[in-house]
């Protein structure tokens, strides 16, 4: 049975060859292509993620509830999570300390908070004035007698 079909491969050797020239472009075109699409990708996220305007949509939101003096360990463990995450990229960490949540007295809440059981929540935090923007009246001045405090 080998004799025969090694008779009939010699009898169309040039047609057994182009089969298999055709085989071998297409499995090497084949591969250019999905190196050239990985490529491709990896370029476009690439830029995107530089784009400054894209900063927004590019955010890592981490919330974690840390003990007292823990503050440095978690920082460090996002950052090595973020670079992880966006693999070589650039990664700029910002952290928004805040309390837990507190209820509001009647006065400060919202008409609807009035007839409810449960009163309008709020948290107190520690932001930097580079993270605030001020839209109308002023920010708090330094303590001297009464704290100054700004609600929301």
């Amino acid at each position: 049975m080998t004799g025969f079909i090694m008779s009939r491969a010699r009898a169309h050797s040039l047609l057994l060859s182009a089969a298999l020239l055709t085989v071998a472009l297409t499995t090497v075109v084949l591969a250019t292509l999905t190196a050239y699409s990985g490529a491709l990708g990896d370029a476009a996220l690439r830029h995107v993620l530089n784009d400054p305007r894209n900063a927004a949509d590019t955010s890592l939101v981490v919330q974690a509830y840390t003990p007292a003096g823990g503050e440095a360990d978690a920082d460090a463990a996002v950052l090595a999570g973020a670079r992880r995450t966006f693999d070589g990229l650039p990664v700029t960490v910002r952290s928004l300390r805040r309390s837990g949540p507190y209820g509001l007295s009647a006065a400060l809440g919202t008409a609807a908070a009035e007839h409810s059981d449960s009163p309008d929540l709020t948290y107190f935090a520690a932001l930097d004035r580079s993270q605030v923007r001020l839209v109308t009246g002023r920010f708090p001045g330094a303590a001297a007698g009464d704290a100054e405090v700004a609600l929301p």
